[in-house]
């Protein structure tokens, strides 16, 4: 609905594929904004982790003075040249956040191993940091990173190698799997009552229809404790969530409480 408000969706819907980011960022953050913040959007932005404990440590201490309706939602807000999907606006702080579903960033350095600073970088969260710092004033400043794990992960790595966020904006990411999570936190189900435990519902109904979800287990494919024959034989599957591919070169048991990290 908020997509299609702000024109970002056709009146036929006929380019709705090439919006799908545009349609989860009305979906989930226009429905989330119905809630109060205690019992939303709190449980959302606790996910977003900084570069340094500081600012972890700050950032949690911030949202949890937060309570009721402290934010403006803007939806793909305009200032100048660049339009973010986001913007919480508040009398304390200006928050932009720029959602992935399939896509890389939108636009990035020709090289990117030439140092430069946020005021001349072409990188997307680059800057976008540039227009949450004029935009804020004398208001704290955060941009937040919200995508799948892998790609919140190759972002985040690339980004911390250069010093292109501007210095009066905290960058934080977040990834749609630990989103999900979160919406299943019993502090947060258990103190919501019918209507806002509707909301809360479909927002992870949503995110789960899209396999925004983390992986937890081998049950259904065969595997307990060591790779079965089939495993042996075909080395490759192919599995949900967001249709991870698995490759193993070699047959290792599988030891419970170990942790695995697979990658496309």
């Amino acid at each position: 609905m908020i997509a299609e408000i702000h024109n970002k969706i056709s009146q036929t819907g006929s380019n709705l594929s090439d919006r799908l980011e545009d349609n989860l960022t009305g979906d989930f953050f226009g429905t989330l904004r119905y809630l109060p913040f205690e019992k939303g959007s709190k449980y959302v932005l606790a996910t977003a982790q900084f570069h340094d404990k500081d600012a972890n440590n700050h950032w949690k201490k911030f949202i949890n003075s937060l309570h009721g309706y402290p934010f403006n939602f803007q939806f793909w807000k305009r200032i100048q040249n660049d339009e973010i999907d986001l913007l919480l606006t508040s009398e304390r702080a200006v928050i932009g956040i720029e959602v992935k579903l399939d896509s890389m960033l939108s636009s990035e350095d020709e090289d990117t191993e030439k140092q430069t600073d946020y005021i001349h970088s072409q990188n997307q969260l680059a800057r976008y940091s540039e227009m949450i710092e004029k935009h804020k004033k004398d208001r704290q400043g955060y941009l937040l990173f919200i995508a799948p794990f892998n790609t919140m992960k190759k972002v985040r790595t690339d980004i911390y190698k250069r010093r292109i966020i501007a210095p009066s904006i905290q960058l934080g990411f977040m990834n749609w799997q630990d989103v999900y999570e979160a919406l299943k936190n019993p502090e947060l189900t258990t103190n919501l009552n019918q209507g806002e435990n509707l909301i809360i519902s479909d927002l992870k109904k949503l995110l789960h229809k899209k396999e925004l979800y983390h992986f937890h287990g081998f049950s259904g494919f065969g595997i307990n404790g060591q790779l079965t024959e089939h495993w042996r034989a075909h080395k490759t599957y192919v599995f949900t969530p967001r249709h991870m591919h698995l490759n193993w070169e070699e047959v290792h048991p599988l030891r419970k409480d170990d942790f695995y990290e697979f990658s496309k």
